[in-house]
């Protein structure tokens, strides 16, 4: 069961382990009443990390910063 190209929406229900293993070897297209709903696959490799929000704001701000400095940055359209 494992080389499974295509999936129903009741096997991903019930045997998401299964799916979701043979997702890491292709792209399994996931059905529903014979028409494809939606592809899974898997996103490139590596664990995902947090995005360092210190380090931005010490780009942003300097050593020093205040949240209203932070406030009045994000108002004025200066995100990211």
């Amino acid at each position: 069961m494992c080389n499974m190209a295509t999936a129903t929406l009741r096997q991903l229900r019930h045997d998401l382990a299964t799916v979701e293993a043979a997702a890491r070897k292709s792209p399994v297209k996931i059905t529903r009443r014979g028409k494809v709903i939606g592809v899974l696959s898997t996103r490139g490799g590596g664990k995902w990390r947090a995005p360092d929000f210190a380090a931005r704001a010490k780009a942003d701000f300097g050593t020093r910063f205040s949240s209203v400095a932070l406030v009045h940055k994000l108002a004025a359209g200066g995100g990211r």
